[in-house]
């Protein structure tokens, strides 16, 4: 029984040591973290053209005395916008409105020879400025095959009133000693406005959307050609409407994600590795000890990001360890920790705040998981100023370190 215990044991210890040969001999590859993220858009992307029809109801003073259809006309509007996010965007709309108002209750049923009914028309022509939320993107992740979205709507900007019915020029007659004529100001004028609404979209294709939205209307009481005792008047607009969107820089025409990694990156340091590992080992020299000189150089491990980001991913933690155990293995020496950003994306003054929160992460992530010493490395970024790497664009997406001497 003995026997056979140990020609087990000699057995296991055989292949674990023949395993390890394969290991050591083996070429050595690390691997890259895939993540997946919006891809990178500029200014001309993400555009879009809508069409809309529709109804306006009046709110104004008297209107709640008519009958809601007689307060009711119709709209229509174009806009155009962008979105800069999956979650905010923004438009340019103007539209055209029929509006009715109508004259108080008092002197219509006193003279309805000349007042008929009370209700007047005129036209309208408003402007807005609206910022748009979308309110699924802004409390769920971005889903870029959903089809229902809800949009919120706040806008500012302007209505102008023109065109009143001509009838009105009589209302300035008054009928009666006992009652004042119900007057109308059938001048042109431009008030300001605000709005708020919702907007509920439904994508019918890749291009197109159907849309319904329901809008409260602000605006200056005299907006209907007359003043009451309030300063505002208001008037809510519900329309139909359809959604373009143009093709972006890639041929989309809604967000997408992409499967982002710094592979290259990766298969280059790959290859330095592997040639470092192949080099024979030296035969070891007996000298004399003298005191050494600490040369500012570049460690091999560096720290890659994906575009735009700073946060470290769990294949380039393992490369922060190193640097790490390697200040552990070096007493002689700090390092300064120094963050960088390509120059093909952002601008300056944006890259340079990037670099410096890249660099500051990874400092944090030595001190905090790793144990180092804060008083053996420092922080440096140089933004876009200088790029480490000229062969491509993306390696520059880097926090690298470098070797100073140690005070004592």
């Amino acid at each position: 029984m003995k026997k056979i215990a140990i020609l087990f044991v000699v057995f296991f210890c055989s292949v674990s040591l023949w395993a390890q040969t394969i290991e050591d001999d083996a070429t050595w590859k690390l691997k890259t973290d895939t993540v997946r993220a919006l891809k990178h858009y500029k200014a001309g992307d993400n555009w879009f053209i809508g069409i809309q029809a529709g109804a306006n109801h009046s709110l104004s003073e008297n209107s709640r005395f008519g009958s809601f259809g007689a307060m009711t006309r119709p709209s229509i509007a174009l806009s155009v916008g962008k979105y800069f996010s999956p979650a905010i965007g923004a438009r340019v709309q103007l539209a055209y409105l029929k509006q009715m108002s109508r004259a108080n209750s008092e002197v219509i049923e006193a003279f309805p020879e000349v007042y008929g009914k009370g209700n007047y028309g005129f036209n309208m022509f408003n402007g807005y400025l609206d910022g748009l939320f979308n309110l699924h993107n802004i409390f769920a992740q971005y889903d870029e095959d959903i089809r229902f979205n809800v949009v919120g709507i706040l806008g500012m900007g302007f209505n102008s009133s023109f065109g009143f019915d001509d009838k009105v020029k009589e209302w300035d007659k008054s009928p009666s000693e006992e009652f004042a004529p119900y007057q109308i100001s059938t001048d042109n004028k431009t008030f300001f406005s605000l709005r708020a609404g919702l907007q509920f979209n439904y994508m019918l294709s890749n291009a197109l959307d159907i849309n319904l939205e329901a809008t409260f209307n602000a605006t200056d009481d005299a907006f209907n050609g007359t003043h009451y005792d309030r300063k505002w008047d208001s008037y809510a607009n519900v329309m139909l409407g359809l959604t373009y969107h143009f093709k972006d820089q890639y041929g989309d025409r809604r967000f997408r994600y992409t499967e982002v990694n710094d592979q290259a990156w990766v298969d280059e340091l790959n290859r330095k590795i592997n040639e470092e590992r192949n080099k024979p080992v030296p035969a070891p020299v007996v000298t004399e000890v003298k005191k050494e000189v600490v040369k500012n150089e570049m460690l091999g491990m560096t720290v890659s990001f994906i575009i735009d980001k700073y946060n470290i991913t769990d294949i380039q933690k393992k490369n922060v360890a190193e640097a790490a155990k390697y200040l552990e293995d070096h007493p002689e020496v700090n390092l300064i920790i120094t963050g960088y950003a390509d120059v093909q994306t952002g601008n300056p003054a944006y890259n340079l705040k990037l670099s410096q929160r890249r660099a500051e992460a990874v400092c944090n992530m030595m001190v905090k998981e790793f144990g180092v010493d804060p008083s053996r490395i420092r922080v440096d970024y140089k933004g876009d100023s200088l790029q480490p790497y000229q062969l491509k664009n993306e390696w520059n997406r880097v926090v690298v370190f470098i070797t100073e001497a140690r005070n004592k």
